[in-house]
């Protein structure tokens, strides 16, 4: 693994050098507190989205911009735990897609936020559902995972090497589908942070009733994203109390 931080530091300049030693550290070490896991978690985020923000366009369109990054602001401020800053971009993708990076920054594609049309309710779900994939880890996770086997050893011995593996491995990594048990985690807790942030929970339940009334061939015609979650009405079963419970409240 040190040829990838090595070559990382290089490509980022030598400013980053502390940072990607940090984040050398939590990937090489099981020990250490929080605060410096948080640290090193965000370092290695911010390489990845630095990465690829050099990849794949921002969004043209200011008024996604603009919802993207006020729901993401409302929620980072509903978040009791400051130490880490939650963030979200809109870029050109062809597809309806998200990708959640570790360290706090949510990726969305044009057409998913499209699909959210002008609802803001139904986007907070969605940037709230990344981020409680970032919040609970499972990006971070699956990134240490990865960066333990052969595969990425010996792509770190390649000229260029994180922007490499992220184009060839990385970015299929977060695009692929999460465990049944992550998405049902991320799902609950995205609508209490919608709902924290001030947005409607209700939001998540006329979006996947929407989804749950698409034909199949309208489905697949979307992309991965959706179908590399669990059923629209198996969503819908159980965030349907949850969603009644704080509308009630």
């Amino acid at each position: 693994m040190s040829g990838l931080f090595y070559n990382l530091g290089r490509r980022l300049g030598r400013a980053a050098v502390p940072a990607i030693r940090r984040t050398k550290w939590a990937w090489q070490s099981a020990t250490g507190d929080e605060d410096q896991v948080l640290k090193a978690e965000a370092s290695f985020g911010s390489a990845l989205a630095t990465e690829l923000r050099a990849s794949t366009p921002p969004s043209p369109n200011p008024e996604y911009r603009r919802q993207s990054t006020e729901i993401a602001q409302n929620i980072e401020r509903a978040v009791r735990d400051k130490r880490r800053s939650l963030r979200a971009e809109v870029v050109r993708m062809d597809a309806v897609n998200a990708m959640a990076l570790p360290g706090g920054f949510v990726f969305l594609s044009e057409p998913l936020v499209a699909f959210c049309g002008a609802q803001s309710d139904e986007l907070a779900f969605v940037i709230g559902h990344e981020m409680a994939h970032i919040m609970r880890r499972h990006a971070w996770d699956r990134m240490v995972n990865q960066a333990a086997t052969r595969v990425v050893s010996l792509v770190a011995l390649r000229t260029g090497p994180l922007g490499q593996w992220l184009r060839h491995t990385g970015i299929g990594l977060l695009q692929s589908a999460h465990s049944q048990e992550a998405e049902v985690e991320a799902d609950l807790l995205g609508v209490r942070l919608a709902h924290a942030a001030g947005y409607y929970p209700g939001g998540a339940i006329t979006l996947l009733r929407r989804l749950e009334q698409l034909e199949p061939p309208q489905l697949t015609a979307l992309g991965k994203y959706f179908a590399s979650h669990p059923p629209a009405a198996d969503r819908l079963a159980r965030l349907l109390p949850l969603c009644q419970k704080l509308q009630g409240g």
